[in-house]
């Protein structure tokens, strides 16, 4: 099932790509058909897994690249399944959002996006990792560089050097820790569960510490952390709407899905040695994120900057180190994509309406579009945080983590104005953009558009309300790193 998700998407990308077809119509149905078929497929196997029992499922291993020690091993746990769900529905989203198109190959770049993001979630090999990583920067550069608005290229070409950057870094770890244990091992190996074997031989390396910041830095600058954030605002200000909701609701996931799953899990002592800088950090992102998101006049540029917010919440829990802060840092993941997702959507269909991006200049589009403006301020008031909606719990369960770790507690008093100040901005905007008397006439939601909302609008309210759909699926799959690590530390 995992080659499934991973290739399906790929060979309809290929497809899509050599069809005959001026206008995107058969395009644009396959893209929609084929990432609706994964989604099912997906659900089918993450409500299937044995949260009880834990472990990997649907795993498959290749033998393809023995001469370095590498195979194509993939395979799906409780930590990678809500990533993997989430892929091919916020491409179904992104389809019904691009419906107007007329481009194939923007259709066919969704689908090779999606597919190499499920491969990155999924693959239990660096060297595989690894290429999936990279594999997502093509489509993602192109959609942005070819689809995107006025300064487009150079967003595009900022995010591709930043992105290259990191990998260089982590590249070179993968290498050397797939050297460095050999000896334990009694060969070289890429493949992570056999590194996991020997985490507690890397941990007394002397080169401990330059391995665990080779990974860091490409997860740190795909979050995206202060200062190696920059890239994100230009990106998601010039990137189309597709382009967005993959950025937000997934690209920014990989950086710390790679965290907890290779900085946790095979230096779990370097993460603890470092945890009070990874705090500081994440401190500077919340606040600095809030900050600057109240800031804004551009509405796009604004939700891009409160994702430096929110992924400061994620680093936090995961500094922690602690049962509740990693739980609270995939859960506000998955909540972020969610509603980030949601908002980037609205966002984008409000700015085809009105031809402007300027908060300043919109008004009242509550009173216009009733339809649009609900939806929009659902996304606002999840965004800051509402008991109630997906965000708050992630969020709460991040600071409590931050409070209970010795390292990141200090940093927890001053980090929760970050809240306070994000808050203000959505409703700020919520004010300027929804409030107010009735604006220029708008174009109300369409059926293509009501079905695109509709799921995220759902996954916003359910996750704030049954946590339980999702709580135990991280459980079993932070658990074993977190049982790793307290091994390794005692």
């Amino acid at each position: 099932m995992t080659l499934l998700l991973i290739f399906l998407p790929i060979l309809a990308a290929a497809f899509v790509g050599l069809l005959d077809d001026p206008k995107a119509e058969a395009a644009k149905r396959i893209a929609l058909g084929v990432s609706l078929a994964t989604l099912v497929a997906s659900v089918g196997v993450y409500f299937a897994y044995p949260v009880a029992a834990g472990g990997f499922v649907s795993e498959y291993k290749l033998a393809w690249l023995p001469i370095i020690g590498s195979s194509f091993h993939v395979g799906l746990d409780g930590l990678s399944l809500p990533f993997v769900a989430l892929t091919p529905l916020l491409t179904a989203v992104s389809v019904l959002a691009s419906w107007r198109k007329t481009d194939k190959g923007f259709f066919a770049l969704m689908l090779l996006l999606q597919g190499a993001l499920v491969g990155v979630f999924a693959a239990l090999d660096l060297i595989v990792f690894f290429l999936f990583f990279e594999a997502v920067l093509v489509p993602m550069y192109f959609m942005i560089a070819l689809w995107g608005y006025e300064e487009r290229r150079y967003a595009a070409v900022k995010f591709l050097i930043y992105s290259l950057v990191g990998s260089v870094f982590m590249l070179a770890a993968m290498l050397a820790t797939a050297y460095l244990a050999a000896p334990q091992l009694g060969r070289v190996s890429f493949d992570y569960l056999d590194l996991l074997e020997a985490v507690p031989y890397l941990a007394a390396l002397p080169t401990a510490g330059w391995l665990f910041w080779g990974f860091a830095l490409a997860f740190l600058i795909k979050l995206p952390a202060v200062p190696v954030h920059t890239w994100l605002p230009h990106a998601h200000t010039q990137a189309p709407t597709a382009g967005s909701i993959f950025l937000a609701g997934l690209l920014l996931k990989m950086g710390g899905y790679g965290l907890i799953r290779f900085n946790l899990a095979l230096f779990p002592g370097e993460l603890q040695r470092f945890s009070g800088v990874l705090a500081a950090i994440a401190f500077v992102s919340i606040v600095y994120g809030a900050y600057v998101t109240l800031a804004q006049r551009d509405l796009k540029r604004l939700i891009a900057n409160s994702s430096v917010n929110h992924m400061g919440y994620v680093l936090l829990g995961i500094a922690s180190m602690t049962a509740i802060g990693l739980h609270g840092a995939v859960y506000q993941m998955v909540a972020h994509g969610v509603i980030t997702g949601l908002m980037f959507l609205m966002v984008g269909l409000l700015a085809e309406r009105t031809h402007t991006r300027e908060i300043a200049a919109m008004k009242g589009v509550y009173a216009a579009a009733p339809k649009l403006g609900g939806v929009l301020w659902l996304a606002l008031l999840g965004g800051l945080g509402l008991p109630g909606l997906a965000g708050f719990l992630g969020e709460f369960q991040s600071l409590w983590g931050g409070f209970l770790g010795a390292a990141t507690r200090p940093y927890v008093w001053w980090a929760v104005f970050g809240i306070v100040i994000l808050a203000g901005a959505m409703l700020w905007t919520i004010q300027r953009v929804l409030l107010g008397e009735k604006g220029d006439e708008l174009e109300d939601l369409q059926p293509h558009e009501i079905y695109a909302a509709a799921p995220l609008v759902a996954l916003a309210v359910v996750l704030g309300l049954v946590p339980a759909l999702l709580t135990p699926w991280i459980d079993a799959g932070v658990q074993p790193i977190l049982m790793l690590m307290q091994e390794v530390l005692k």
